[in-house]
């Protein structure tokens, strides 16, 4: 090669690396060029957590990947900023979809995507049933359960033992007039108050539940230990003069005819006054006290009043309210006023979408009431809408990903989160799912 041609060749090297170097350099600092708008900008990316694993990741149609084996997340780059359509699906599940944004040096994040299986199958595991009580633990439930064809009463109530499927007798009316008036659970499950009309007289006692006694022993013995651990229900002299009585496992709240709240210790001697301001008590109106996170609040008709612990009065939170329910995580509290679903935040939420503390979301409104709302994880609640069980996500961007799991007449919900397995009380009968969760 001649010395001229050495010298031109070095010269164009030397011209194609001035022009390569800004590029790599560019591009090593995250820029991209952006054809659209024909220039240069830094990208973003997309991270995903998603349940279950291995779910496979569409960007705007194009698949990028499957979530990790183990974890199931996913970390997806170079993306211009922008807003993209996401879908994740797996066979056998609804699919997830957003539209999501991107913005430049940025990673947008969805981290509990929980994909929900497509008709999931139920088995009827109790039949003949009259009412039903689930406990607060949610593993067990007092059943009312139809006489059999040749049994001398009319009813009977029984423990039944969800896991295990497993009935235990506790009682056995006395004729067909005997009629039960109200079971209520003790906050830790290991008792009920129940009030009946047997023979004409009204009784109240408490059932305690020896759980060292639940070995299927033989309807005989089980009766009779019930007996033995049956008491009778001495009504509080507190709750005969309160306006609203509210007996947990660890203390005694109490609203006073005066409009004071007060609570005590189950082994105290004495009694705290939580309100200064007095709630106004209207005679002749129905009330009802909730304790949630150390949180007091009263409901009247269908407002509900939360204790601002600064001004130790009670203030108007939320109306209509129907039901609520505290997040798994115990950060958040989920409210439905009938037909709408709300939020609201006890705690800063620093992930996406981040949420402050108090604040106050609506998720979604329906043309049916909504029932049996439970939190299914602490990022997505399940309910009834009419007849039909949903599940919806809470990640208000762009649009909520609303599955309908199944539909049962008039049904009543037992999510058991540990089991990961949903009950469904229906006509007479009572189902259960497979395995919802991973």
């Amino acid at each position: 090669m001649s010395k001229r041609a050495r010298t031109s060749l070095f010269i164009l090297l030397g011209i194609l690396f001035l022009l390569a170097a800004p590029l790599l350099i560019l591009y090593s600092q995250g820029y991209r060029f952006d054809w659209q708008e024909r220039w240069f900008s830094q990208v973003g990316a997309f991270y995903f957590s998603v349940m279950p694993t291995r779910a496979e990741v569409f960007v705007n149609g194009q698949l990028t990947g499957r979530t990790a084996r183990i974890l199931g997340t996913t970390l997806t780059e170079n993306f211009p900023p922008d807003t993209y359509q996401i879908r994740i699906q797996k066979e056998g599940y609804h699919p997830w979809e957003k539209l999501l944004t991107v913005s430049a040096k940025q990673v947008t994040e969805a981290k509990h995507i929980t994909l929900i299986p497509v008709d999931p199958p139920f088995t009827v595991l109790e039949n003949e049933i009259l009412a039903f009580w689930p406990s607060p633990r949610k593993t067990e439930a007092i059943i009312q359960k139809s006489p059999r064809a040749d049994a001398q009463t009319s009813w009977t109530l029984v423990l039944w033992d969800s896991l295990r499927n497993v009935e235990y007798p506790l009682y056995k009316s006395l004729s067909a007039t005997d009629e039960i008036l109200e079971i209520r659970w003790a906050s830790d499950s290991n008792s009920f108050l129940m009030r009946i009309v047997s023979a004409g007289v009204s009784q109240s006692f408490i059932q305690r539940i020896d759980r060292s006694l639940l070995t299927q022993p033989t309807v005989e013995k089980t009766l009779q230990t019930a007996a033995q651990l049956r008491e009778k229900y001495i009504i509080d002299p507190r709750a005969q003069q309160a306006a609203a009585f509210l007996e947990s496992e660890n203390d005694i709240v109490w609203l006073d005819q005066n409009g004071i709240l007060w609570q005590q210790g189950n082994t105290a001697s004495q009694a705290t006054q939580l309100n200064q301001k007095p709630f106004p008590v209207r005679a002749g109106t129905s009330y009802t006290i909730y304790t949630l996170r150390n949180e007091s609040f009263i409901q009247e008709a269908q407002t509900l009043y939360l204790l601002n612990r600064q001004t130790q009065a009670f203030e108007q939170f939320f109306t209509p309210f129907s039901e609520m329910t505290l997040s798994p995580d115990g950060k958040k509290l989920a409210l439905s006023s009938g037909r709408e679903l709300w939020l609201y935040y006890f705690e800063d939420d620093r992930e996406q979408p981040a949420r402050a503390k108090n604040e106050r979301i609506f998720l979604t409104r329906f043309s049916e009431d909504i029932k049996n709302l439970s939190w299914f994880t602490s990022h997505y609640l399940i309910f009834t809408r009419g007849d039909t069980i949903v599940v919806s996500e809470i990640d208000t961007r762009d649009h909520l990903n609303i599955v309908e799991l199944a539909a049962f007449p008039n049904p009543t919900l037992v999510w058991q989160s540990g089991e990961k397995i949903l009950l469904v009380y229906t006509g007479g009968q009572i189902t259960a799912s497979k395995n919802l969760l991973p």
